[in-house]
Order: structure tokens, then sequence, then C-alpha cells
């Protein structure tokens, strides 16, 4: 197991620190400290309300007295690249002996500066959004897939399909179904250690790679829950959208919505949640059956009557959890 220090360098907030923020959330444990020159002196609890008394330093030497194997750079970025600014910090850490884990677009391990610096002091630098090579293409195995296959899909980006995929995995555990979960971005695959990022997949092999992980899982488990990625109404990520489903091939979707959201993320206006339900599963249709087994509701914004409400009409509109 290892022992985190979370590199998230003036971006410790909900927007850009997303996969420090659920490793704090869901694998507390595994964090030692965040580092965070603007927070420092601070818990994660007083910065972002999750990861208990997670100690917040300045940076990797004072984060060195809580013994950390791994620098986990934790946050995304426009265009996903490592900012200026925590180059150093990556150098620092590998000088020290510490493991680098990156799930930004920019592979660590392809740049020299930081690769023969590994090389030297005898660390790994593991890039979480490297596809595999060679990439697999896709051979229709579910045609014979005995095991169910879940995904989450939703009406926009951001929407919350990992959190939705990674918390039913988590319920279904706890109620003794062997439940896999098939990461298809750097959160998920670094909560779950499975899975493959696929908007680093070139286009034709993004079902066969997803294809590949699923095969990977389902002879060992009960269920295969597959996180989505995108929106198949969204003008820039329609495509991962329909690669993953098309991939997964899944018996069952929840589908992932905001009800107060009226623009998407590209200023769109937001179709009505049944319109895009159903694209989903008539894209589906044409191969096999598959039926909306939920919904994942976002009602943060709303009042706690107010979200509590919303939550009761959608069940009833349209009879489902």
């Amino acid at each position: 197991m290892a022992r985190f220090a979370i590199l998230v360098e003036g971006r410790f907030n909900f927007l850009y620190a997303k996969t420090g923020n659920a490793l704090l959330r869901y694998k507390p444990e595994d964090v030692v400290c965040c580092i965070d020159s603007t927070n420092a002196g601070k818990t994660t609890d007083n910065v972002m309300k999750i990861g208990g008394d997670t100690p917040v330093v300045g940076d990797v030497e004072n984060a060195l007295q809580y013994k950390p194997d791994t620098l986990l750079i934790g946050i995304a970025t426009e265009g996903g690249y490592l900012p200026e600014n925590m180059r150093s910090s990556v150098i620092t850490a590998i000088e020290n002996g510490l493991n680098v884990v990156c799930g930004l677009h920019e592979f660590l391990s392809n740049d020299p500066t930081f690769s023969n610096l590994a090389e030297k002091n005898s660390i790994t630098i593991t890039d979480l959004r490297k596809p595999p090579d060679p990439l697999p293409f896709t051979r229709g195995s579910w045609k014979n897939r005995k095991t169910p296959v879940l995904l989450t899909v939703g009406t926009d980006c951001d929407t919350g399909k990992m959190t939705a995929a990674w918390e039913i995995k988590n319920k279904l555990q706890a109620r003794g179904v062997n439940a896999a979960f098939v990461g298809t971005g750097q959160t998920g695959i670094l909560l779950s250690e499975c899975g493959v990022a696929v908007d680093a997949v070139i286009s034709d092999f993004v079902t066969g790679a997803i294809e590949a992980e699923i095969d990977r899982v389902a002879s060992d488990c009960d269920i295969v829950i597959v996180e989505g990625q995108g929106s198949i109404t969204h003008m820039a990520y329609s495509g991962v959208a329909l690669g993953l489903l098309h991939g997964s091939m899944p018996d069952m979707l929840i589908m992932c919505h905001e009800p107060v959201r009226e623009i998407d993320t590209f200023n769109h206006p937001m179709p009505p949640v049944i319109n895009t339900l159903n694209l989903y599963l008539d894209l589906m249709r044409v191969f096999k059956p598959c039926v909306c087994a939920g919904f994942g509701l976002i009602t943060y914004s709303e009042a706690d009557k107010a979200a509590r409400e919303t939550i009761r009409n959608y069940s009833s509109d349209f009879g489902l959890p």
C-alpha cells in the first residue's frame, strides 16, 4: 500500500484538485499529507472538509517528515500539462526516493529530466493516462459475456459519473456482491488500480481498450461497474461517450444528471433528460437489450428540503431509484 503525499500546489479546491480530493474522500488512510504552500499549517478538513486531520505542508521537504513513498500529482489542468511551479517539487521528490504517480495528459515518464533522475534514484514514474501498448482492437467479446455490466452515463460533463460508479461499487460490496470497478479516467484508475484512460486512446481503439479491461475482470466477479465519461449530447465529448457505450456494451445504465443545470459545460442548452436517456438506449438497442437502472442526481446547489423533493420527483416520474 502506497503512502501518498499529494501535490496540489495553489490548486487545492473542488475544481482542480479532483484527483487528490477523491483519494482523500475514499482512501484517506493512504494519504500522509498534501502539499500546498497557500494552505500550509492547516488540515485537509480545514480546507476541503475531507480527509480528517491529514496535514497540509508547504513543500516536499516538509512532507518528508510524514514518510511518504509516493508523490501523487493530485490536480487536473487545462491542456493536461504539469504546471511550471510543480516541476521543482517533482524533482525534489524523485531525488528523495519517492515514486511519482501522475494522471495528466502530459506523460512525466517521457520527460528526460524526470526519467533520467528516476533511473538514477531507482524510482518509478507511473502515468495513469498512458494507454496500453499495443492497443487492443475490439473482438466483440460482449456477445459471449456472462457477467452483467453497468455503465454510468451523463447528460453533461461533471455530472458525477465516477462518483456514482464508485459509490455503487462500494454499496454492492457492502452487501456481499463481488463488484469489480473499471476506471476510465485518472481518478477512477487511481482508486481501483484497474482500467484505461479512454481520452488518451486513439479513437479506433477505444471500444477494444475498454472491452479488454472488462474481459480482464469479468470472469472473477458478479458484476462489472464501468466509469462513464462525457455525454452523448456534448459537442466536444460525445465521441468518448459513444466509444465507452459500445466498448462496454452494458446491460444497465445509471443516468447521472444535475436537475438545475440548464446550460452544459460548453454553454449549450441542455436537452430534456428523457431525450438524452432515450438516445443512449436507442444506441444500445441496435446491438442488445439495455435498461436504465436508476439516476445519480447532483443536488448540492439545492437546499436540503428541495433536494429531497427533486429526488422524489425523479423517482416518481421515471419509476426508478
